[in-house]
């Protein structure tokens, strides 16, 4: 399983100090560093969305929260066969 650190920093010199990647030490990582635009970018305004506007559109089942089969239990949990 990969780990990923994500660090927001100015670099002010040539030398860049992580104490984040003090847990790595010894490891072999990849490292990527991308130039961000100077000024910080917006996130866009997600659509409003009108409260039981999908209604009568799709059927849950009276069952929806039931517990799931043991089999498929165990193949979410990483425990099933591939």
């Amino acid at each position: 399983m990969a780990n990923v650190i994500r660090i927001h920093t100015q670099i002010t010199s040539d030398t860049l100090h992580i104490p984040e990647l003090a847990a790595l030490v010894g490891r072999n990582v990849e490292v990527i560093i991308l130039e961000e635009e100077s000024a910080p970018r917006s996130r866009p305004t997600p659509p409003t969305r009108k409260l039981g506007a999908l209604r009568g559109l799709f059927e849950v089942a009276d069952d929806f929260d039931a517990p799931l089969p043991e089999d498929v239990l165990r193949a979410f949990e990483g425990d099933g066969e591939t």
